[in-house]
């Protein structure tokens, strides 16, 4: 490599240039003069044919090895590149306005339109979800990104597509989008026939409870924010409603029906809305599907706690690394597996894996074997209290953890051990031990554990 870039596309040439299959060439060594090392970022854009641009899925991508690459080729990273490339990864902004200008532009170029969010997904580009992640709404990048074109709603509107489109569709669980899908064809529909095709499209059984709970979030009363020194949430604060149950019926709201008038807001929320179902149908896979988790997706906490059920986001400062619900039926643990050394020495716990099954992991301190947060954990065969497990490698990666399955505690291994903090006072803890539902993965399991 003797030509410094610090575009992907560039780099994805050079780097073919020695790919090229020629008679009696049998491997390729790549010796890197620049230093391209620091966009190491680029090796499973190039490698992989993968232009998401999602952090995510580029990790997945080194750690399957040669398992996710067509046809006999295959690649090896020793353990130092591989973390490099991961670093680079975790350092590296994908989502500056730049880069995100760059492929707007040559996407409305090959297609000759203004893209939508489907035009990037039908065209295997970037993850369309990072222009709604950097202006709230893919209608307001738009509007940043054109010159001689402004698309107008009002600001309520506006506001509301914001929210949906960032709040809701995400990807992370189908059936707020589904039913966003279903009532902007038929602005009513049948919970029997939302069943039926949760069961068609992907062999899930619907619930009285868990729509409930999901049209709580599609009437945004989850999500919160600060107004006049208090915490409320946004649909109470703007006084939102997209939909409500009526009998047997979900029907759509008077927030949603009023926004519906504008066509561009139909066009926009549609557009997210499908694209929404399209990325989580492409991850989907039922065997690693576990009760509205994903195996090995990430989420962030607030995911985590609006698909278990929450009625409102928690507070982070009440979280730390676990959280009892208020009617007790889960209790998602969040870890980050390497500490940093300039973290508290009170935040220094020995959470680890003893194998692709069995987890170590200590309660918060200034517990006891009475707490009852602990009484709730340590009792979880009686009360069936659930216990999901996120896992992140370390902060570098962001704010969102992988899912790894759900926790079952081991009878005997709760044990109550004195843990020192700043200062050289001991405080109390709690030691307890845990069977994964299922191991993790080879490939994730030594990217998560190992020490470069």
């Amino acid at each position: 490599m003797l030509r410094p870039t610090l575009s992907p596309i560039i780099f994805v040439q050079q780097l073919g240039r020695g790919l090229r299959n020629v008679k009696r060439k049998d491997y390729l060594t790549v010796i890197d003069f620049i230093g391209n090392y620091e966009n190491n970022y680029m090796i499973p854009i190039a490698l992989f044919g993968d232009s998401s641009y999602n952090k995510d899925t580029l990790r997945k991508l080194i750690t399957s090895g040669s398992a996710l690459i067509p046809g006999s080729s295959t690649v090896n990273f020793d353990e130092i590149a591989q973390q490099n490339i991961f670093d680079s990864i975790n350092s590296t902004n994908l989502n500056r306005k730049k880069d995100l200008m760059q492929d707007y532009l040559l996407l409305k170029h090959r297609i000759g339109k203004i893209p939508m969010m489907m035009d990037f997904f039908d065209s295997n580009s970037r993850d369309a979800y990072s222009f709604v992640e950097y202006s709230r709404s893919y209608l307001n990048f738009v509007n940043s990104a054109e010159d001689k074109i402004t698309y107008d709603l009002p600001p309520d509107s506006a506001k509301l597509l914001e929210h949906l489109c960032k709040d809701i569709n995400d990807g992370k669980r189908i059936e707020e989008s589904l039913i966003l899908s279903l009532l902007l064809q038929h602005q009513s529909i049948y919970i029997s026939d939302l069943y039926k095709t949760l069961k068609n499209m992907f062999e899930l059984e619907g619930n009285e409870e868990d729509i409930q709970g999901v049209i709580q979030n599609l009437n945004l009363k989850f999500i919160t924010e600060r107004y006049r020194g208090k915490t409320l949430s946004v649909g109470d604060l703007y006084n939102y409603e997209i939909a409500s149950t009526n009998g047997g019926e979900i029907k759509i709201g008077e927030s949603l029906s009023e926004s519906l008038k504008y066509p561009l807001f139909r066009e926009y929320l549609a557009d997210s809305t499908q694209y929404s179902i399209m990325a989580f149908t492409k991850k989907y896979d039922y065997s690693n599907y576990v009760a509205g988790f994903q195996r090995y997706k990430k989420y962030s906490r607030k995911d985590a706690f609006r698909i278990l059920g929450w009625k409102q986001n928690p507070n982070p400062q009440n979280v730390g690394g676990y959280i009892v619900s208020p009617d007790s039926s889960n209790c998602p643990i969040f870890v980050t597996y390497q500490k940093t050394d300039d973290i508290s020495d009170s935040l220094k716990y020995e959470d680890r894996f003893v194998t692709p099954t069995t987890f170590t992991y200590m309660s918060k301190n200034r517990r006891t074997l009475n707490s009852p947060d602990v009484l709730a954990i340590k009792n979880q065969k009686e009360n069936g209290i659930r216990l999901p497990l996120f896992i992140k490698k370390s902060n570098d990666e962001g704010l969102d953890f992988y899912f790894l399955g759900d926790l079952t505690t081991i009878d005997g291994s709760f044990t109550q051990e004195k843990m020192q903090i700043e200062g050289g006072a001991d405080v109390s803890v709690v030691k307890m031990d845990f069977l994964l539902d299922k191991p993790v993965e080879q490939g994730l399991y030594s990217y998560i554990t190992e020490t470069i």
